[in-house]
């Protein structure tokens, strides 16, 4: 069985960025020496912004614009298509996910989102429109609780289960190339400034500096993760922060202060809490997908698309000769390197 990844649609970007500025006004979205720039220049400018997509199994370039106008149809389509075959997300399908995240991530799931911009509100809209495709292309499946147990039990036996969590810390870090510097950061630190403003300022590794220092999940076994921050996470009390030291790796040194957010003990998911996530999972696999294929271009050649804006009124017609591409964004298919968050 694959692993579960519950990767988040891309979030619509645009769209929540002109609803937040719908109110700028006679002002001026930016004003620069008293000169003005009025948002309908930032909105025609940001609709010409390339977004690289997948399309029909190629990568493609197409305007922002476009791409935000093909994706909103495309969740409408699909939305309507899983009410009219009966198959609609559920309130307790989207809740049953959001719980066993929330335990997974040890309380840091909220966090997380923040430091992607997206809330609950939002995680819980793209995850019902990932629902309704998986309720869709699962419709007929005949997987029973029978073959669930047995894969949650072959699963559970492996040495790196999925199901079996180890104790961890999620570690927030500040790190930088020379010990002036990151003594510098430790006296902000001790003056009373919050760690991830902190990060933010002085943290050299743009990776981490740019969510606040926030790193992950650290477990004692996790070799990838050299030695000297594993212990001094383990070592280090939940909400306190280390004084500078020194890791070497290899052939390369920095300095670094790491802060314990948070502990999890090694915990095991139990059955009653993954069967319907594995079920979900072998049927999507066991499924034959060209009848959902089929089902998604009669439904579109049929519905009535039509898009007001003289430069989009191509797109529906290019929808109905492209059906394959809505459920290519509907899952959330981009570029290898367009959306780097799961």
């Amino acid at each position: 069985m694959r692993r579960m990844r519950f990767g988040l649609v891309a979030i619509l970007a645009a769209v929540v960025l002109m609803s937040a500025l719908a109110g700028c006004g006679r002002k001026g979205l930016i004003n620069v020496n008293g000169e003005k720039i009025a948002k309908d220049e930032f909105y025609a400018r940001l609709e010409r912004v390339p977004v690289q997509t997948i399309k029909g199994g190629k990568q493609v370039t197409i305007p922002a614009g476009q791409y935000v106008i093909e994706q909103m149809i495309t969740e409408r389509l699909l939305t309507q298509l899983s009410k009219k075959e009966n198959v609609p997300a559920t309130d307790e399908q989207i809740e049953a996910k959001l719980k066993y995240i929330k335990a997974s991530s040890g309380g840091n799931f909220l966090a997380q989102l923040k430091q992607q911009g997206i809330s609950e509100q939002e995680w819980k809209r793209q995850m019902a429109l990932q629902q309704s495709v998986v309720n869709l292309i699962g419709k007929d499946s005949k997987v029973t609780d029978a073959d669930v147990k047995k894969e949650y039990d072959i699963e559970l036996a492996k040495p790196a289960s999925q199901f079996k969590k180890p104790e961890a810390v999620f570690i927030s870090m500040i790190m930088t190339e020379k010990p002036d510097a990151i003594n510098k950061a430790y006296g902000l630190l001790q003056e009373g400034q919050e760690f991830g403003s902190v990060a933010l300022k002085l943290s050299e590794d743009k990776a981490t500096a740019a969510g606040q220092g926030r790193v992950g999940w650290v477990s004692k076994n996790m070799d990838v993760v050299p030695q000297a921050i594993r212990g001094a996470a383990f070592e280090t009390g939940v909400g306190k922060y280390t004084k500078p030291f020194q890791v070497k790796d290899k052939n390369q040194s920095a300095w670094v202060i790491l802060r314990a957010d948070s502990k999890r003990p090694a915990t095991t998911d139990r059955y009653e809490d993954v069967k319907s996530i594995i079920k979900e999972q072998m049927a999507i696999k066991a499924a034959d997908r060209k009848p959902f294929d089929d089902l998604l271009k009669d439904f579109i050649g049929e519905s009535k698309i039509v898009v007001n804006a003289e430069r989009y009124k191509t797109i529906p017609e290019m929808l109905k000769k492209n059906a394959g591409v809505a459920a290519e964004i509907a899952e959330g298919k981009k570029a290898p390197d367009a959306d780097k968050k799961d």
